[in-house]
């Protein structure tokens, strides 16, 4: 077989079994990362030899740098910026003394348990502080927990990744140097590329969102020049000083995402598909490229040294770097979930090609044991996380609600359900209308509701109500629709205002939904009266024989000057709906008209 015809098999297969991978785990809920390390190694050339990764030459090195650029930009694209600024000092402090912890307990036990000279594994430890942002997102989508938690834990990846990359770049140097460089020179080394990578990366990303902002580049070319844009700015900061381009596409997409462009959302979409194909490329080449008699080699010490790094260095490094932050069961819950992924993987096999470049045969151990790291820290907190959470008082169960619409009534009946002990995600279009609901303390996804990814931003995965109360009566019935038969959500509850002239019951009916408020509502009214001061909410014991709610009067007042909003029906709450029942002793809370 030609170089070209191998090089050939080696992509198709590599993509076609990593997205394969990918979809199976993505539908039976599983570590996916794990099964890409397994997959590789069985399909390399030390088993099936389906794929030849040395085939690739330089090219697998260039295409790890960016395959591991594209990740770093989405997770920077994607982290919640406005509850990072309530757990900044966690962060920092995570940034600091966690990775310090993170690499001496790492080289501590490389040391003493696998044999790695010291410096090698002060390297090791500095892979370990690169927490996999990528496995963090994949369980925090199958296991929600506090916003909170969530915010630290998504920000360590993002950061340590970095960070972490940064610091093994410095003890690299350090341990190819001909003439070992003072801890001065390394220092400023350090902070010189901290500038560049900040420098750079802040710039490339403000250049980048004033272009997207004002709608410079056609919509249908935005995607590929966001991408194009990702690796030109990763290529511009190596240049300007080496090594500096991880940091550079993490930053600029912080910058990117500050510029509150329109199309946010199709962005962090496009990039989320691109970084999966990336990932499960990358990890099926990778573990190929695995020497697995070094690996059999490092074996049960390997677990050993992980499962310690587990219950002892991490925890440590949680715990220090939180104290007198935090409760003790988030900070359990935080130290239990540390996988590694991508960025430490991609780095391990660089650096493991130098080392051995170098006559440094202990770079194939090295690569090793923070592969079998990647595997139990994956598989572990993987399998055990929703238990784990369960225990730390960190799950979100799945009974959120989702409210299409931000506008007065919408943000007053989400009020209602937040001082409830609810859950609840707001949908619009209207960026004012969302600002407002974040100062009010609502969760806001800004975006159109009749897309899919809006959706799914909201957590409809997860959500098992959605009350869509917009002023338009389609877009009301359209959203409950697709929530339906996208994400199987199943208490629908769309708004409407006059059903004789547009959305009628029976529509409501054909996608198993029932009528908000439990009667036709008109929001600009009731939008208006809250405007201006003029309701306030009201909550009665109800009295009499029982009946649908639907039926009930409210003695004295006028049926279009008030509106019910929630049932508490036996210690349960209910939202108010045209087929729900009510018995003597329930409560209804209800929204009232005071002029």
């Amino acid at each position: 077989m030609s170089p070209e015809q191998i090089l050939l098999q080696t992509f198709t297969i590599a993509i076609f079994v990593g997205v394969l991978i990918q979809v199976v785990t993505e539908k039976f809920k599983m570590p996916g990362i794990v099964f890409l390390i397994l997959a590789g190694i069985l399909i390399g050339p030390q088993c099936l030899g389906w794929i030849h990764p040395d085939a690739l030459g330089s090219g697998l090195e260039v295409l790890i740098s960016l395959g591991v650029a594209l990740v770093l930009f989405e997770g920077g694209l994607c982290l919640d910026l406005d509850s990072l600024k309530t757990v900044n000092k966690s962060v920092s402090k995570m940034m600091t003394i966690g990775i310090l912890v993170h690499i001496i307990g790492g080289a501590i036990l490389a040391h003493y348990i696998v044999g790695l000279d010291w410096i090698i594994g002060v390297l090791y430890g500095s892979f370990i502080s690169i927490a996999g942002i990528t496995a963090i997102n994949l369980i925090l989508e199958r296991v929600r927990v506090k916003k909170e938690v969530t915010t630290i834990m998504r920000s360590e990846g993002i950061f340590s990744d970095a960070i972490g990359a940064f610091i093994s770049v410095g003890v690299l140097q350090f341990i190819l140097a001909s003439n070992s460089p003072s801890i001065v020179s390394l220092a400023y080394q350090f902070v010189e590329k901290l500038f560049v990578g900040v420098f750079v990366g802040f710039f490339m990303g403000w250049v980048l969102g004033k272009i997207l902002k004002h709608k410079l580049v056609d919509h249908e070319l935005i995607n590929l020049t966001v991408l194009a844009w990702i690796f030109l700015c990763y290529y511009v900061s190596n240049l300007v000083e080496p090594n500096t381009g991880i940091l550079a596409v993490a930053v600029a997409g912080f910058a990117v995402q500050r510029e509150k462009i329109p199309q946010l959302m199709n962005l962090k979409y496009f990039k989320s598909q691109l970084s999966v194909l990336f990932i499960a490329v990358l990890f099926i080449l990778i573990a190929a490229d695995l020497n697995l008699e070094i690996l059999s080699r490092v074996g049960l010490w390997g677990v050993l040294v992980s499962f310690l790094i587990m219950l002892v260095v991490r925890p440590t490094a949680v715990f220090l770097s939180n104290w007198g932050l935090l409760s003790f069961k988030d900070k359990v819950f935080i130290s239990w979930i540390g996988p590694k992924g991508i960025v430490a993987a991609s780095v391990a096999s660089l650096f493991k090609i130098m080392l051995v470049k170098h006559g440094i045969e202990q770079g194939l151990i090295l690569e090793s044991l923070v592969f079998v790291t990647i595997i139990v820290t994956e598989i572990v907190p993987g399998l055990t996380a929703r238990n784990m959470a369960r225990a730390c008082d960190c799950l979100i169960e799945m009974n959120s609600i989702i409210i299409v619409g931000a506008n007065a009534l919408g943000r007053t009946l989400a009020m209602a359900f937040l001082e409830i002990g609810k859950s609840v995600v707001i949908i619009d279009n209207n960026f004012d209308r969302c600002q407002i609901a974040k100062e009010e303390g609502i969760d806001v996804v800004h975006g159109n509701c009749l897309d899919p990814e809006v959706l799914r931003a909201a957590n409809a995965e997860r959500t098992t109500v959605l009350i869509a109360t917009t002023s338009n009566a389609e877009v009301n019935f359209l959203v409950c629709k697709l929530a339906k038969e996208l994400y199987r959500i199943p208490e629908l509850y769309p708004a409407i205002d006059l059903p004789h002239k547009g959305v009628q019951h029976k529509l409501v009916d054909e996608i198993g939904g029932n009528l908000a408020y439990a009667k036709p509502v008109s929001i600009e009214d009731w939008k208006r009266a809250i405007d201006e001061s003029d309701v306030r909410i009201v909550d009665i014991v109800l009295a009499g024989k029982g009946g649908m709610l639907a039926d009930i009067t409210i003695e004295g007042v006028d049926n279009d000057n008030w509106i019910p909003l929630i049932l508490k029906s036996k210690d349960k709450y209910y939202f108010a709906h045209t087929d729900q029942s009510w018995v003597p002793g329930d409560i209804l809370i209800y929204l009232l008209k005071t002029t």
